[in-house]
């Protein structure tokens, strides 16, 4: 009896563990982000501009209403009421820039005082989810505590440059986890067909074959940004495409050992092959310049 209960055991833990199958095209946990696109008050979104998380997002001051005409004899501030974004204003007070990272619409208002008088240009910004992609890059850098303040449009209009690419085709995301984690990926590139050589023409700026970070990438980021790790992750359809990718890289590897050991083989047989001839030769020299030693007969007489 107790065995039979041992055996239903076994069969229920085996049958509920096999109901769970391992998707390799699983997104990582830091894909599964969970957000509210959409304002719970009853607002004209019509009227709100339109930006992308995890994109440099870049207002021109004279696109918004009743901000045509700013003045530029007195400071003006960016003032965010409510939402997660947050917006600088250049020096020319006519560019409003930022990298929005939390989906939702956001309330802001352009504030400054002329002649006593306070003025308050209310706008809004709706900052949409990013579209999916089957690759992002890694990076983590060193020394997180130089980083409590990290300015992400300046990073990101950086690595953009050192790579020799627009930073508008760059998009990013922020982890904190005891460091600082940047996950960056190309929104250029298709996501629904994986443009693999182009990913690997971004990795190659990067960094070396043995995934150590490429000097050039250094030097162009300079001391600001001081890089520990890049590596590549893939998923969907670029998931199969660098499996495939990195079977080729082992199959010509074991093929290269295989023809290599071949190659040495056959330079040692042919070594040990020289290697008896020559003995041989020198063996047959030695008998043909023997000289034997004849020694004269002596007669019977002399032995008695």
């Amino acid at each position: 009896m107790n065995f039979l209960y041992c055996l239903s055991a076994v069969v229920l833990f085996c049958g509920f563990s096999s109901s769970y199958e391992y998707n390799p095209y699983e997104r990582p946990w830091n894909e599964k982000t969970i957000s509210n696109d959409k304002p719970t008050d009853r607002t004209d979104l019509s009227k709100a501009i339109n930006c992308t998380s995890g994109k440099i997002c870049e207002i021109a001051v004279c696109s918004i209403k009743n901000a045509s005409t700013l003045p530029t004899t007195v400071p003006v501030r960016v003032v965010t009421l409510s939402g997660d974004l947050e917006l600088s204003l250049s020096t020319d007070q006519t560019l409003l820039t930022g990298l929005p990272m939390q989906t939702g619409l956001s309330k802001l208002i352009l504030l400054y005082t002329m002649n006593g008088q306070r003025t308050e240009i209310p706008f809004m910004v709706l900052v949409s989810r990013s579209p999916q992609h089957n690759h992002q890059f890694e990076i983590v850098l060193e020394q997180p505590n130089r980083f409590k303040d990290f300015q992400g449009v300046d990073f990101l209009k950086a690595f953009a440059k050192s790579l020799g690419g627009p930073h508008t085709s760059l998009a990013m995301k922020q982890y904190l986890n005891n460091t600082v984690i940047l996950l960056i990926y190309n929104t250029s590139l298709s996501s629904t067909e994986c443009q693999g050589d182009d990913i690997l023409n971004m990795k190659e700026k990067m960094v070396y074959s043995n995934g150590k970070i490429k000097e050039e990438l250094v030097r162009r980021l300079g001391c600001k940004y001081q890089i520990k790790t890049i590596q590549l992750k893939t998923y969907d359809s670029c998931f199969e495409f660098f499996y495939n990718y990195n079977g080729r890289i082992i199959e010509d590897a074991i093929y290269a050992c295989i023809i290599l050991v071949g190659f040495i083989v056959i330079i040692t047989m042919i070594h040990g092959i020289v290697v008896y001839y020559i003995r041989k030769t020198r063996q047959v020299r030695r008998m043909m310049n023997f000289t034997p030693i004849i020694l004269p007969p002596q007669s019977v007489d002399d032995d008695s």
